[in-house]
């Protein structure tokens, strides 16, 4: 391999130019802005290649198969390939876990990876949980376990015997703008258990096993519970960890950022980040689990589905909705509930907003149901720009009253 195109130059990309270069390998990249790297020849994805003499095209997540160059790749016979692919061939000679799934994905590799390391069987974790595969490749020790969140986007143009355990947790409506059909959309998660190596473990959760099992005939699998706690402990399970010491080890877990994150309480508002919830049962999840008395800011970039399922999930639950970003109006109009919405440009507006329609011990949360990219670069920068904003709204208030 002497000269390979990265289409795509935001995180992933970019780490997979730096690990192309470091092995001695002519990169080319193309993204929609131009960017210089040193080392890398640069162009814009429109650029039409004179002579397209690759021997690889690595795709970035955020690619779809419609991009004209990856077209090209594809008449060109030139083979294509994920950076998330790219770093799992590397690291072959490592256990691998793969887990995907449209929720819960980051909490139950992070769960996984910190049993492990618990009884000292050394993990990472790794993927789509924010550091790209690519980067970890030369870092990874001798037997240290690969616990890897795939992305539907990442596993849809993987081929190769990668895994040693797979997990598909749940399925329910999201990147649909991209997939367009929920059965489109599941085969790309299937492409986790299709990549097995030899004697792998398939496991999926009982509600996709219902729904899609004409998809998964010829397929070996174990069915597991949509608890994410179960989950961990029928994988773990396979490295000799017993069901209590599971439990035991979970008391010591800290849960992620962005994840129905308790930030602070202002004149007895309860504020919550959930900026991770990307999808309407993410955000119907949140609700339940607070109960009562929710403040809710919602929008982004739509991904596809209805927004309609939250007219039952809200009820008795939800006492007003502010709505931001581009999927505001379409919102706004499936919802059926006899609650106020508001509509704000930013983020700091809907916080000020929240904050003034609600009353002590409400709850209010950021749980958007949308992407994050109309206004930001990815869900942890929206999360943490809702927190500073907190920070400084809870300022104001202890300001007002006190002498400041």
């Amino acid at each position: 391999m002497k000269k390979v195109l990265v289409i795509g130059l935001g995180l992933s990309g970019l780490s997979v130019v730096r690990f192309l270069i470091n092995k001695g390998i002519e990169v080319y990249g193309v993204d929609k802005l131009h960017k210089e790297i040193e080392g890398c020849h640069t162009f814009l994805d429109t650029f039409d290649f004179p002579a397209f003499d690759f021997d690889l095209v690595v795709v970035s997540p955020g690619i779809s198969k419609d991009h004209l160059i990856y077209q090209r790749a594809i008449l060109e016979g030139v083979k294509i390939i994920s950076e998330a692919e790219l770093a799992l061939l590397q690291m072959r000679d490592h256990k691998i876990i793969a887990v995907t799934g449209s929720n819960g994905k980051s909490t139950t590799v992070m769960l996984l990876t910190h049993v492990l390391n618990v009884f000292k069987k050394k993990a990472r974790a790794l993927g789509n949980i924010g550091k790209p595969l690519i980067s970890a490749v030369e870092e990874l020790d001798e037997g240290e376990i690969v616990v890897a969140e795939l992305s539907s986007f990442q596993l849809e143009t993987m081929s190769q015997k990668l895994f040693d355990l797979a997990v598909i947790l749940n399925l329910t409506p999201n990147h649909l703008d991209r997939h367009i059909t929920m059965e489109n959309y599941f085969l790309a998660k299937r492409k986790i258990a299709e990549c097995l190596k030899d004697k792998g473990t398939f496991y999926i959760g009982q509600k996709v096993k219902e729904v899609y099992h004409l998809f998964l005939r010829g397929f070996s699998y174990e069915v597991v519970s949509d608890d994410k706690i179960e989950v961990v402990k029928r994988v773990l399970s396979q490295f000799g960890i017993s069901e209590s010491d599971v439990l035991e080890a979970i008391k010591t877990f800290q849960s992620l950022p962005h994840r129905m994150e308790f930030v602070s309480e202002i004149g007895g508002v309860r504020c919550y980040n959930d900026s991770k919830a990307t999808t309407m049962d993410a955000v119907s999840y949140a609700v339940e689990t607070l109960g009562k008395d929710v403040i809710l800011i919602a929008g982004g970039r739509h991904k596809g589905g209805s927004f309609s399922v939250w007219n039952k999930s809200f009820v008795g639950r939800v006492k007003a909705i502010i709505l931001l970003g581009e999927a505001k109006e379409l919102i706004a109009s499936e919802l059926l509930l006899q609650i106020p919405i508001y509509f704000v440009e930013s983020l700091d507006e809907a916080i000020e907003k929240g904050l003034q329609v609600a009353k002590p011990r409400d709850n209010l949360i950021l749980s958007p149901g949308c992407s994050s990219y109309d206004m930001f670069s990815n869900f942890e920068e929206r999360g943490e720009m809702y927190k500073k904003g907190l920070e400084r709204e809870s300022k104001r208030y202890d300001c007002h009253f006190s002498s400041c």
